[in-house]
């Protein structure tokens, strides 16, 4: 299934413990030394090393006398106008460098990178190292369904780095699918509750709210606002201060067989100037707890049990949201055009979908003949045909490749605003719970170690193949994931220049100063 497809920011933004991890930290870095887990990271890896070069490419055009951000906050805003002028050019130059950017990103009208745009507050650095660069910073908005919408939880709605969840990935796998709960065909096979733990740990110790957080809120932070605005059946305003959001696709029963239900961390109403095109989903964000949510969206049939939960004093029941829509891409460009419909943005500035890997399509529905006699009996034959064709849904059911093409040819090609990565090779059959223990990273007998090292030497290769014709239609895997991290960091660092309320909010400097202030323990 997707993992987190559909993760996307629009052109005008553009440590190992579950404990927070601060948004501001001291402006030094340091040049990340472990290759543990590098599988898993080539992104934010990528992303890290074109920051340190922009770094370089920033410094070289301020000149030596300019502020660094390795100087005190206190000295950069003493220089902060001496360096205006050659920090200007500086912007316009990392906009014009951009290969992929479609014409007219880069000048739109109110977009933070146009030549004219003065810093109105210094550069600060929050990130010492590759292992604290957090993606929340990157994306204004991460969709997910099923695995994937766990994973847009964790890194967007709870602002988790890679390593976090890398982490966390591991102890929840091995509490998942270590032990079966039945072993009966078509009963549920595991038990749910390890997920709901971890998840209710993990915002327990986020929480900005609670002194004694038991895990079981709705928001791990900025509550009343978010409280305030479930109340108005409003649009969401994208033009306030804001976090990065998350929205998990799952599958509620109702009239919409065809549509995903979208649990969101923002609540969004549908305005009468929305586009008529446009999918209209489910309204508003539904008042459930974090856990809820992420138990909601994976629960996929016969592997965990549904959920049911009451929302607006009615009782729903939760299935994996790969049932309606497995790759949630095509969810977030519906949802791209209604949020920010009105305020002249056409397209995002960029939109990276993730999957888990290209399933084996060699079974299309029909069966292949067995040889012998036996084939000759009707019965068999007519067992053989029933297999194809289930064998046929469980693949549409976890493969997101047919979505994936319409949002290319919407995109115009994967040169411009959209990319794709998705292994090619390697975990065609890997069934949904494969975990066996095995040797990982040198160490053996680890719990589902010999299915991450599956994964991670699938992904390896996949990133590391040349371009192939049949699989890739722009360039290599390298290439658009080089091309994605560059995209990412200058629309960061535009954003960044762009300063003010909005980026301070979206940096999430006031959790920073919430934890540091002893507001929740």
């Amino acid at each position: 299934m997707d993992a987190t497809a559909g993760t996307l920011t629009p052109p005008n933004a553009l440590s190992e413990s579950y404990g927070r991890s601060s948004s501001r930290a001291p402006s030094v870095r340091r040049q990340e030394t472990e290759d543990s887990e590098k599988a898993g990271r080539e992104l934010m890896h990528e992303v890290w090393l074109w920051e340190q070069r922009l770094d370089d490419e920033e410094r070289s055009l301020l000149g030596p006398h300019q502020p660094t951000w390795m100087e005190e906050p206190e000295r950069e805003e003493e220089q902060a106008d001496a360096g205006a002028q050659s920090l200007k050019a500086s912007i316009h130059h990392d906009e014009e460098a951009q290969e992929d950017t479609p014409p007219g990103v880069a000048t739109r009208p109110g977009d933070p990178t146009v030549d004219h745009m003065q810093p109105s507050q210094p550069i600060v650095r929050f990130a010492l190292s590759e292992d604290e660069l957090l993606p929340a910073h990157y994306f204004d908005l991460m969709f997910g369904t099923s695995t994937g919408g766990l994973i847009a939880t964790i890194l967007g709605r709870l602002r988790m780095t890679i390593g976090e969840t890398l982490a966390l990935y591991r102890k929840v796998g091995d509490d998942l699918f270590g032990s079966r709960r039945s072993r009966v065909p078509l009963m549920t096979k595991y038990h749910h509750e390890p997920l709901e733990r971890a998840v209710k740990e993990i915002v327990a110790k986020r929480c900005h709210e609670h002194q004694d957080c038991d895990g079981t809120d709705m928001h791990p932070f900025d509550s009343d606002q978010l409280d305030d605005m479930l109340r108005l059946p409003v649009p969401f305003d994208v033009e306030k201060p804001r976090v990065c959001q998350s929205c998990c696709l799952t599958a509620t029963h109702d009239e919409n067989i065809s549509e995903a239900y979208l649990l969101r961390s923002y609540p969004h109403h549908y305005s009468a100037d929305a586009p008529n095109w446009i999918t209209r989903y489910n309204e508003g964000a539904d008042m459930l707890p974090i856990y809820t949510v992420t138990r909601a969206t994976t629960a996929a049939p016969f592997y965990f049990e549904m959920v049911k939960a009451v929302v607006d004093g009615m009782e729903k029941s939760f299935k994996d949201g790969g049932i309606r829509e497995n790759n949630p891409s095509g969810a977030a460009l519906s949802e791209f055009h209604a949020l920010w419909e009105g305020t002249g943005v056409k397209q995002p500035a960029f939109m990276l979908s993730i999957g888990t890997g290209k399933p084996d399509q060699s079974q299309d529905g029909f069966a292949s003949a067995w040889a012998g006699p036996l084939n000759r009996l009707p019965f068999v034959s007519k067992f053989l045909e029933k297999r194809a064709v289930i064998q046929n849904l469980l693949i549409k059911y976890t493969e997101g490749e047919k979505q994936h093409h319409n949002m290319r040819d919407h995109a115009h090609g994967e040169h411009t605003w959209y990319k794709r990565l998705n292994v090619s090779e390697g975990l065609e059959t890997m069934p949904l719970d494969h975990w066996i223990t095995g040797t990982y990273h040198g160490d053996p007998n680890v719990p589902g170690g010999a299915s991450l090292t599956r994964m991670e030497e699938a992904t390896t290769n996949y990133l590391e193949r040349e371009f192939n014709q049949d699989v890739d239609s722009y360039a290599p895997p390298s290439t658009m994931l080089r091309q994605a991290a560059e995209k990412l960091v200058r629309q960061r660092r535009a954003r960044e220049r762009q300063g003010g309320l909005r980026w301070e909010v979206f940096e999430g400097r006031h959790l920073h100063r919430a934890s540091t202030n002893g507001v929740a323990g």
